[in-house]
């Protein structure tokens, strides 16, 4: 069994207080404590002004999504799914992206980030589409194919080597279908 400490009750008292002229006790401040380190600026906002946008972590890029409530997720045994619309180097247009997306899912009476009128010559042209064709082309037009692409379907550049790569997309269950590499667009 421990032994009870001599005189304990008066080593805390001197320890955290201090009296003054007329015997009273109060308790001593503790010294405000500084950081010793300069503070990191705070990484730019993930978050956009426009629905369906959202600033990607590590490029700093926008990105447009959508929200498909109609469609059943396999992989997660839920309904919905999240749709990607493209990356965009200006906010704009990736509002513009998601208006786009929007009034070919759910028509003119959903709510966008600019107004309808200005988007009455893209909807001509995508009554003759089907969703998948219209994501598919409005991905084509963003910016997230800016490095390498060409303006052939399933021709890029390679990331290596810097030669044209040549592929299929989506055979035999397969992701795609490598075709090969080749110094120019003629050789392909």
């Amino acid at each position: 069994m421990a032994k009870p400490r001599k005189n304990s009750a008066a080593a805390a008292n001197n320890n955290n207080t201090g009296s003054n002229a007329a015997g009273d006790v109060t308790p001593r401040a503790k010294p405000k404590r500084t950081r010793k380190s300069v503070p990191r600026e705070s990484p730019a906002q993930r978050s956009s002004v426009y629905r369906g946008v959202t600033r990607h972590r590590w490029t700093g890029r926008f990105e447009a999504h959508l929200w498909d409530k109609n469609s059943w997720n396999e992989s997660q045994n839920k309904k919905g799914k999240q749709v990607y619309l493209g990356a965009y180097d200006d906010e704009e247009a990736a509002a513009r992206a998601y208006d786009l997306a929007a009034l070919k899912y759910w028509g003119p009476g959903t709510i966008l980030n600019f107004p309808a009128s200005a988007y009455e010559g893209e909807m001509k042209g995508m009554e003759g589409q089907s969703r998948e064709e219209y994501i598919g082309s409005l991905r084509r037009k963003s910016s997230g194919f800016s490095r390498g692409v060409s303006k052939y379907r399933g021709v890029a550049r390679h990331h290596h080597n810097g030669r044209w790569e040549a592929r299929i997309g989506r055979v035999f269950g397969n992701k795609y279908l490598y075709l090969g590499t080749y110094g120019n667009f003629c050789a392909l």
